[in-house]
């Protein structure tokens, strides 16, 4: 799959170089407040591009620090959870031998029930 996306991209990156390189127009740009005159449009097509991936980039990095935080928490509740584990089992087998013993010894002291009446 990352195999797939990678060419995907240098795909895309070379369509873009192509465009870029076909037009090379001066333009006048505007954008908000900003006004630039006499700009190539190859150049405005490989800042668009460059801004593009930037923001995907940061878009990216920002998902993989929020999984990763996911993940340490979620071991972290693991290691606990198999801590208890490991208690209970210790208690339950501390306490495994006690209760056999009493069942014995109440089972020895039990009276025969009476016999049925003909």
């Amino acid at each position: 799959m990352s195999q797939f996306i990678v060419i995907v991209a240098l795909v895309f990156s070379i369509l873009i170089a192509i465009f870029a390189v076909q037009n090379t127009t001066a333009v006048d740009v505007q954008f908000l407040t900003a006004r630039a005159q006499a700009v190539a449009v190859s150049v405005l097509v490989l800042v668009a591009a460059a801004v593009g991936a930037l923001v995907m980039l940061l878009l990216g990095t920002a998902r993989e620090v929020s999984m990763r935080w996911h993940h340490r928490a979620t071991t972290h509740q693991l290691k606990q959870a198999q801590a208890r584990v490991a208690q209970l089992e210790a208690a339950q087998a501390a306490a495994a031998p006690a209760p056999a013993a009493a069942t014995t010894a109440t089972a020895t002291t039990e009276t025969p029930p009476p016999a049925a009446k003909s």
